[in-house]
């Protein structure tokens, strides 16, 4: 019998396959809980737009897993108070990570549940300078699995910024990475129109689009570092 899917479910479903995929991983895994993207992560990079917010993201986790097509985890034992005549034996799911299942796999490979715009989590992204490995980073559909920021700059930011732009349809390459720094440095120094110049330019014709939610993530370092 088929499995009706709403947009939500594809688009968890999807994320899930394309990270299955992406870390060549074979059909064993299915038959068990594995540790796929976190599910804040996942939640991050679909919920991007006015179509599906977090309250339908976690509706749709909640039936994905009820209907068996996803798995969530770390799996925890109940706590059972020492002397307590009740004894609980079992546990509950921590919802920290998901996992497909065989028949999610299945399902999400059908035509018919294929999302209308596919998301991608890529994970061990490696940023010299800081802790950083084994995170995993959410941007749209176009991800960069390799970054390298200087250190002592703020990585945060600089993931947002990139985040922002491929989320957009631009692959961000090296030259636009340190366009990023170095507009974040001038932030930092106050230079809020250095550092506005140099984010249009890094921008080029997505800048309209993008200004809004970006300026203000440099507008704000900027203030701070005047004491605004």
């Amino acid at each position: 019998m088929a499995v009706h899917l709403d947009e939500a479910e594809k688009q968890i479903l999807g994320a899930l396959l394309a990270d299955f995929s992406g870390r060549k991983l074979d059909a064993s895994v299915l038959k068990k809980s594995y540790e796929g993207p976190k599910v804040a992560d996942l939640s991050n990079v679909i919920c991007t737009g006015d179509d599906i917010n977090t309250v339908d993201f976690e509706l749709a986790l909640a039936d994905l897993e009820k209907k068996k097509l996803i798995r969530t985890g770390p799996y925890k034992a109940y706590e059972n108070k020492p002397g307590s005549g009740l004894f609980i034996l079992g546990g509950y799911s921590l919802k920290e990570y998901a996992g497909l299942t065989e028949q999610g796999y299945k399902t999400a490979k059908q035509a018919p549940n294929r999302p209308a715009k596919s998301q991608r989590i890529v994970n061990n992204v490696h940023i010299s300078g800081g802790n950083f490995n084994n995170m995993q980073l959410a941007a749209g559909e176009v991800i960069s699995q390799k970054l390298e920021a200087n250190a002592g700059t703020d990585a945060d930011t600089l993931l947002k910024l990139i985040r922002l732009l491929e989320g957009h349809g631009q692959t961000v390459t090296e030259e636009q990475k340190h366009g990023l720094l170095t507009a974040i440095d001038q932030a930092k120094e106050g230079n809020g129109k250095e550092a506005k110049s140099l984010l249009e330019k890094v921008c080029g014709p997505a800048w309209d689009s993008v200004q809004p939610v970006m300026w203000p993530i440099l507008g704000e370092i900027v203030k701070q570092s005047l004491g605004l």
